[in-house]
């Protein structure tokens, strides 16, 4: 039987870790880029106030607030954006880093994407810094809330991951040498430590997450109970 070019790419692009940068998906992702490149910084801003006005509505300063855009990325690879661009679901998507000091004291990572219309459509991915992109921080989010809750129940806490949370200003703790840069919203080589504070249970922990990329523009990671800590109030 003979297969679709589509689901031969897609093949392609899971086979191992070693084909992760594979030229013809290089190619590709660059092709994406190139038909669909980033938008002005006024519509940028323009997407990024909309989304503010939303997350923050209780801030009656965030609505007059300055927007200044630090750096703005193609998330090409990252693993939803890809999935979405082979079943012809986005045109492209971005991350955005932006500072807005009527809304947030610090930098907020935002992604902006671009419908098969070219109309736009933004989400807050995180506040801080990380290098976590938006799926790898899905992925890995339930396991930071687990560690927390977990820590608060042995130190004698009643909580659960039932009772809510909140993810807190991330931020990078370490860097290992050899760490890759940023190619199309993925790092596919090299290890870093973040941390990740969690607000649950009226409490707040912070939670070591180690990523060693795999390659394939995901990343293992490892949540060592021992570095939990629960700050105190």
């Amino acid at each position: 039987m003979k297969r679709s070019p589509v689901l031969a790419f897609v093949c392609l692009y899971s086979t191992s870790a070693a084909q992760a940068q594979h030229p013809l998906i290089v190619q590709k992702l660059n092709e994406w880029n190139d038909a669909a490149p980033a938008p002005n910084n006024p519509k940028l801003t323009s997407e990024i106030r909309k989304t503010a006005n939303e997350v923050y509505d209780s801030n009656e300063n965030c609505a007059s607030s300055a927007i200044v855009i630090d750096k703005v990325q193609p998330a090409t690879a990252d693993r939803f954006v890809f999935t979405a661009l082979i079943r012809r679901q986005l045109r492209n998507a971005w991350t955005v880093t932006s500072r807005l000091p009527g809304c947030d004291a610090v930098p907020v990572r935002f992604m902006v994407m671009q419908n098969n219309d070219d109309s736009l459509r933004t989400i807050r991915v995180n506040r801080g810094i990380s290098y976590a992109h938006d799926s790898l921080i899905s992925d890995t989010l339930p396991l930071a809330v687990l560690a927390a809750t977990a820590k608060l129940q042995r130190m004698g806490f009643s909580c659960n991951v039932e009772d809510g949370f909140k993810l807190g200003v991330t931020r990078i703790e370490s860097e290992e040498d050899g760490l890759g840069a940023d190619m199309f919203g993925v790092r596919y080589q090299g290890s870093w430590s973040e941390i990740w504070p969690i607000s649950t249970c009226n409490r707040t922990v912070e939670v070591l997450v180690t990523f060693t990329a795999d390659g394939d523009g995901g990343a293992y990671t490892n949540l060592p109970g021992d570095q939990v800590k629960v700050l105190t109030k």
